[in-house]
This record gives structure tokens, C-alpha cells and sequence, in this order.
């Protein structure tokens, strides 16, 4: 378990946090493109978490580079009676300061280290993300995966958010249908990322994935 200073800097680090709780924000979001978006009755269902990522190929800030310790410690990223949590490193040279509705980086967020449960291992990803992420697609769907985050951030830190929309249909399509119920273009088009305003990307993956 890497928490402190030590952690490698080659390699990239993501924090995932979501609500304990109900999410009002997504469920809110989700009543609104089910029921005025094109497309919105393919949505079954759209869940939400915060992710911030630091390390690899992230330019680091004049000061000290970000660790897990203080995203957990400073109380800006993560409350503990609010929150869980996830903790992954992946190996990837991306630097999160591009994406126009691009594929994900390969195996983003990567091997899981720590989580609210203690200690992971790469056997338990998927429980983690499940724990996240509120589980797989069910049958006959695919989860559309897209983060989202505002364009210029500097000090070493790049933070956004990371929605998952559940979508019935085959991955080509859900990944169509997932992209045009995201992305803002119109009155009746898009309604969780501002493409002007953010950069965007995305992956999708069939029911068990």
C-alpha cells in the first residue's frame, strides 16, 4: 500500500471517490436525459465519481508533487463520512492534457492499491470499481464509460469527473448512443460534458466487463 511520499513517479496514480449514499447529482441527471434526450430511453442507468490523477506523465507542479496522503488528508478531495474510495496505478505516458472523444488510456485506472476496505490486489479490481461504479452492465447492456475534465489545469493535479451510463444495446452502438447523451451539442443532444469547456474521453465494455 502505497499512501505516503514513496510512490513511483514513472508510474500514474489515480484517486476515485464517489457517495456512500445516494447520488443526487446523477440521479438527477439521469430522470432528465431519460426523459428529453435523444436517446435517453436507451439509458438504464448513470452513476458518478470524482477522479484526480497525478504522477507518470502528468507535468508536475513548481512545488511538491501531489501524493495519495494529502488528496486523502486535505478534506478538499475526500471525506471519509461522505466517500469511498479507490486507489490505482497504471504505467501510461498519457498526460490528461488532450481529448476530444478519444478512447480511455489502456487499462485506466489501472492495478488497485488501496480502497476504504484496506489493501487490493489486480484480482480485485473489478470489486472495486463495482463498489465505485455500482457494478457491471447487466445483460443486453454496456457500460459507456466517459471522464470528463476542464481544459488547463496546471500543478500536477488533473481532476474531473468520471460518469458511467449504462446502456441498452451493442457496444458500436451504446458507445454512440452513450457519446450523444453526454456531450452538449444541442437543446435535446448532450448534457454531462461541455465540449468547449472540457476535455472528454471514453470506453465501453459489454455486460461481465
Amino acid at each position: 500500500m502505497l499512501t505516503g511520499d514513496r510512490m513511483p513517479a514513472d508510474l500514474m496514480q489515480t484517486l476515485l471517490t464517489c457517495h456512500k449514499g445516494v447520488d443526487l447529482h446523477a440521479a438527477t441527471a439521469r430522470r432528465v436525459m431519460q426523459r428529453r434526450l435523444s436517446g435517453g430511453e436507451k439509458l438504464a442507468d448513470l452513476r458518478r465519481c470524482e477522479f484526480h490523477v497525478f504522477g507518470g506523465a502528468v507535468p508536475a507542479a513548481a512545488g511538491p508533487a501531489p501524493t495519495l496522503a494529502r488528496l486523502l488528508g486535505t478534506g478538499r478531495y475526500y471525506n471519509p463520512n461522505k466517500h469511498s474510495y479507490g486507489h490505482f496505478e497504471l504505467a501510461s505516458d498519457f498526460s490528461w492534457d488532450r481529448g476530444s472523444g478519444g478512447a480511455l488510456p489502456v487499462g485506466w485506472p489501472g492495478r488497485p492499491l488501496d480502497g476504504n476496505a484496506g489493501a487490493a490486489d489486480a484480482s480485485l479490481l473489478h470489486d472495486l470499481l463495482d463498489e465505485l461504479l455500482g457494478g457491471c452492465a447487466p445483460r443486453e447492456h454496456v457500460a459507456v464509460d466517459v471522464a470528463a475534465w476542464a481544459r488547463g489545469q496546471e500543478g500536477g493535479l488533473v481532476s474531473g469527473t468520471l460518469w458511467r451510463l449504462i446502456v441498452r444495446g451493442g457496444v458500436a452502438e451504446a458507445l454512440a448512443t452513450g457519446t450523444t447523451l453526454a456531450v452538449a451539442r444541442s437543446g435535446h443532444e448532450g448534457l454531462l460534458v461541455n465540449p468547449h469547456l472540457e476535455h472528454w474521453l471514453v470506453a465501453a465494455g459489454p455486460a461481465g466487463a
